[in-house]
């Protein structure tokens, strides 16, 4: 089993252990990152994923049970089983949201939530048919990441104080609970997985 020296992008940890997954998880911080393609090729990882590779049984599953599905297909499914696990009343969309996030109309909504106390849509995300909207806190419009470029990113989404980031870019702003922000982290990470599957950057 070949091995390399990593760091970690977000806290600078050494990974020196064998490797035998493009996805890491750094003993000292916990972020969860990928290796970019010239530390998987020295690794000899190059290529596709095979079973073995995989991250854990659940991402497995989820793709047995996936098969045959379209990206978004898996991505409302994904949503909505998030919903089942939080208070959706987190997670009801508006007009001043959608306005605020700059969502338009022909966009099917899968997630979206404002994080403003009065809900007047000026912060918040949502996760839609076109890719990924964030409005900062004190953010004049929403950034908007497509799907394409989400499976493009190289780190692996993880929380950062309000925010779930991906290779140092907001997705989400969120403010009503640690427990939800992780459910939301677990999710984010498993769509950026179906994702780079999708778009075979993975």
């Amino acid at each position: 089993m070949k091995s390399i020296v990593v760091n970690c992008p977000m806290c600078g940890g050494r990974y020196s252990r064998n490797i035998t997954s493009r996805f890491l998880t750094c003993d000292y911080c916990d972020s969860r990152f990928a290796l970019d393609e010239e530390e998987m090729e020295a690794l000899g990882l190059g290529g596709g994923r095979d079973e073995a590779e995989y991250d854990d049984d659940a991402d497995y599953e989820a793709d047995e049970e996936y098969a045959g599905m379209d990206l978004l297909d898996i991505v409302d499914a994904e949503c909505e089983d998030l919903l089942c696990r939080v208070d959706r009343d987190n997670f009801e969309t508006s007009s001043k949201i959608e306005r605020g996030l700059g969502i338009d109309g022909d966009e099917e909504i899968y997630l979206i939530h404002d994080d403003t106390i009065f809900n007047s849509g000026k912060n918040g995300f949502a996760i839609t048919s076109a890719g990924l909207y964030c409005r900062e806190m004190g953010d004049r419009e929403a950034h908007f990441m497509s799907w394409e470029d989400f499976a493009h990113t190289r780190y692996s989404a993880v929380i950062d104080d309000s925010y779930i980031r991906v290779d140092g870019t907001s997705i989400a702003y969120y403010t009503d609970g640690d427990d939800d922000k992780e459910q939301l982290e677990n999710l984010y990470q498993r769509l950026q997985y179906f994702t780079a599957k999708a778009y075979g950057t993975m």
